[in-house]
């Protein structure tokens, strides 16, 4: 719920930075990850798990496509952020 709201309030120049986003360019990705492996576990799903890990794949490659439009979109600065801040965790 944190990076979700965080994620409506992004710093007058588009990005956000704050909340959440100063440990990670991408937690709600990381949060629905997290939520999915518990369900799969708690279910003691071995199918479920398997989905999971094909969504997440899928997952990284939109992220990647993402990033590579925040760098066309705003350039060093968001650059800079990337090497401060990790994709994932």
């Amino acid at each position: 719920m944190k990076s979700t709201v965080d994620f409506a309030r992004p710093e007058n120049n588009g990005i956000n930075k704050k909340g959440l986003y100063k440990y990670s360019r991408n937690p709600m990705y990381v949060a629905f990850f997290i939520y999915f492996l518990g369900c799969s576990l708690l279910i003691n799903s071995s199918f479920y798990f398997i989905i999971l890990i094909v969504f997440q794949i899928s997952v990284h490659y939109l992220i990647l496509a993402e990033e590579r439009w925040c760098v066309k979109e705003f350039g060093k600065e968001y650059t800079d952020y990337m090497k401060k801040v990790r994709r994932y965790i």
